[in-house]
């Protein structure tokens, strides 16, 4: 039993540590990515043409990066007033929008037939970078997966000794 442990110990060093720490590159790490800061919009505009509210904005940000988008219309004085599109195309959504000039198309009379009235309407664009998923690490735990199992099979072979003869014991005597 001892000459197993030895062996099954030479192959955890060479092999089972390097697998483990093939598992650290994959794991999220805390305080990366990008700060709010760097994800914002700008130049906001909005006008009206017939029945369609036309938003342009700039997005700032890698082209690379893809963006999860929303608009909320509020009014000045009504702080729980908020309406959310929902008959709204373009530049909005999932997607990669950074870059200048890019627009958003409500077409709110779907929406809200009866239009709004009054004064004071604004909108708010809600951006969040989404995160990229590494599958790293799903092919690092595969591995330690079928190492681990190449290695209880190793552990679990005695190559010095043949396995004991598998034998019943007999009937108890009859009285």
């Amino acid at each position: 039993m001892m000459k197993t442990f030895d062996r099954s110990k030479r192959l955890i060093i060479p092999v089972l540590i390097p697998l483990l720490l093939l598992l650290f590159p994959g794991a999220p790490v805390f305080g990366q990515g990008k700060s709010p800061e760097e994800v914002q919009t700008s130049n906001l505009k909005w006008s009206i043409k017939d029945d369609v509210i036309l938003l342009n904005y700039d997005l700032t940000g890698s082209p690379d990066d893809e963006f999860d988008l929303s608009i909320a219309m509020k009014k000045e004085g009504e702080a729980s007033f908020a309406v959310v599109p929902k008959t709204a195309e373009g530049d909005i959504g999932r997607g990669y929008f950074a870059g200048k000039g890019r627009e958003i198309r409500w077409f709110y009379r779907t929406d809200y037939p009866g239009g709004f009235s009054g004064e004071g309407y604004y909108f708010e664009i809600h951006v969040q970078l989404v995160r990229k998923q590494s599958k790293l690490l799903y092919y690092a735990l595969g591995a330690a997966a079928l190492a681990g199992g190449i290695l209880a099979l190793i552990v679990s072979r005695n190559g010095d000794q043949p396995p004991p003869p598998y034998e019943l014991p007999g009937p108890p005597a009859r009285p």
